[in-house]
């Protein structure tokens, strides 16, 4: 992360690749500050997840994101998907509820840290389409 935003500053700074882009209002900043932190929380309870579960259990519970996703959209831009996209996530999550009690290696803190991951991974998908329109 600290190389990316090194050499993004060197490419719009110095290199003039791109023009640069100033942050025009306080609640841009504060947009732009919660989307930051919600990307950090997400990559630091994934990370403490993984202390406590196999990889191979947190791709599973991972696979679980486009019903967040589903779930944050509908709450904060009130759009609602077709039904036939909701029935579709049953069975993903049903398939986690299954998998997660027969998992050998469960812990309940690693899985309560693996599914905030998540959640919060699809926070941040959700907000990032909200900064990228209109709305933001």
């Amino acid at each position: 992360m600290t190389a990316c935003s090194l050499l993004s500053y060197i490419a719009i700074a110095w290199m003039k690749m791109v023009p640069m882009q100033t942050i025009r209002s306080r609640v841009q900043f504060f947009k732009i500050s919660a989307l930051s932190l919600v990307f950090c929380v997400s990559v630091v309870f994934g990370n403490i997840s993984l202390r406590f579960l196999p990889v191979s259990f947190n791709q599973a519970v991972g696979a679980t994101t486009p019903f967040f996703t589903a779930i944050f959209a509908y709450l904060m831009t009130l759009k609602r998907e077709a039904w036939l996209t909701y029935l579709t996530l049953v069975p993903v999550v049903a398939g986690v509820i299954i998998a997660s009690g027969g998992e050998p290696s469960f812990h309940l803190f690693g899985f309560i840290m693996c599914i905030s991951a998540t959640a919060a991974r699809a926070l941040k998908s959700v907000l990032q389409g909200i900064l990228l329109s209109s709305e933001g």
